[in-house]
């Protein structure tokens, strides 16, 4: 997503890697995206469009997976029918435009801006962070398929974790 003086004036798929398809139509009608937002300048909030599991059961029989829906529906020509389908925008990084240098602040400023965002600032080992994840999404009911963590600030990697769990990269 991408704002301009807090206007969104642009919202794109991710496409290939390298250019995306333009969706600004439907990102438009969907609540958890605001149209507008209180910044100066140039801010671009990148994650993703999913259909809450509660949300996809009308569409069960329909279609094989919620993933696949909502890939679709972002992509309808007719914005009217995406808005119909309940879909739910989640930040999760701030690609440009970030006040700060930690992306938990970053995100509590797009918390503050109306935006749903992804869970921050957990705590404990490695396992235990997944099963919190897992059960906070079956709580929201937002269908997972895997975990992605990220260091909030590069600079305070711990070196422990990495080492114990190198065997991972």
């Amino acid at each position: 997503l991408r704002y301009l003086n807090g206007k969104l004036v642009s919202a794109e798929t991710r496409g290939n890697g390298i250019e995306g398809e333009d969706i600004t139509h439907n990102a438009l009608v969907i609540p958890s995206i605001p149209n507008q937002i209180n910044y100066e300048k140039e801010l671009i909030v990148d994650g993703e469009i999913i259909c809450l599991a509660h949300n996809f059961v009308p569409f069960a029989e329909e279609y094989a997976n919620s993933r696949n829906f909502a890939a679709g529906s972002i992509r309808l020509l007719d914005s009217k029918e995406c808005a119909k389908r309940n879909l739910t925008f989640v930040a999760w990084d701030v690609v440009k435009g970030g006040r700060y240098n930690y992306l938990s602040n970053n995100l509590a400023d797009l918390r503050a801006k109306g935006f749903i965002t992804v869970p921050c600032s957990i705590n404990g080992t490695v396992e235990e962070n997944i099963e919190q994840l897992k059960q906070w999404a079956k709580n929201e009911s937002y269908p997972i398929d895997g975990i992605v963590f990220k260091y909030d600030n590069i600079i305070s990697i711990n070196f422990t974790v990495f080492s114990k769990y190198s065997n991972l990269f």
